[in-house]
């Protein structure tokens, strides 16, 4: 009986890729082979950017998927990927513990729209697994925004730094008893990224890295 109706659920409600969208998994071997065990690193102004996923039109389903739909499944896969990133991080620079998450922040209307703050439900994902493996961290939720942006997907990159200029404010200054992490699901231009680093630097806020699920793969997001 019990095997019946689960056959029926799944006929009503069949499983699909959350990036491929094929059907009879939640994410098929393809695009999971997107999401690197290693992470990897490219520059973005003067700092080392690490990520596990090229951005692409699969990568972008999953990183939606999260973001708009609250998809359990692909928050886990771009936290895996983040702490990936944060794991060498550490050990590349020597970053000392307990490590602090700063997420670059969302609009205050997105957040309304989808009614939840999805980069700070990611950040505390990150801190749970990074716990899990023997990593103290914490989430510093500092940056806020300071003003409203406009849509960010039809502007170069050009016009998205001038876009996003002063954009951030740091709530409030705090004296890093760790290594300072900065942390997005996904870096593009790297304009967002960019602000937020001037922000906390003008709050004297050293950062020791910058990471993020999914990147532009290009050497230099930003010259």
């Amino acid at each position: 009986m019990l095997k019946s109706i689960a056959s029926l659920k799944e006929l009503i409600y069949p499983i699909i890729c959350m990036s491929c969208y094929s059907t009879g998994i939640k994410l098929c071997s393809k695009c999971l082979l997107m999401w690197r065990i290693n992470p990897v690193k490219s520059n973005i102004g003067k700092y080392t950017l690490y990520y596990s996923a090229d951005y692409n039109e699969f990568t972008g389903s999953v990183i939606l998927a999260a973001k708009e739909s609250a998809n359990k499944d692909a928050i886990d896969l771009l936290a895996s990927s983040i702490t990936s990133s944060i794991v060498l991080a550490i050990k590349n620079l020597n970053i000392y513990e307990p490590i602090e998450l700063i997420t670059v922040p969302s609009q205050y209307t997105a957040n309304r729209r989808r009614g939840r703050d999805h980069i700070k439900e990611l950040a505390k994902v990150v801190i749970s697994k990074l716990e899990a493996i023997g990593i103290t961290a914490f989430y510093l939720p500092l940056l806020i925004p300071s003003k409203k942006i406009q849509d960010q997907s039809k502007l170069n990159s050009q016009q998205r730094k001038a876009n996003i200029y002063q954009a951030f404010l740091v709530r409030k200054p705090e004296i890093s008893i760790g290594g300072v992490v900065l942390i997005d699901d996904l870096v593009t231009t790297g304009a967002s990224i960019l602000e937020g680093i001037r922000a906390l630097q003008e709050a004297k806020i050293t950062i020791n890295a910058v990471v993020t699920a999914c990147a532009v793969g290009r050497n230099s997001l930003i010259r």
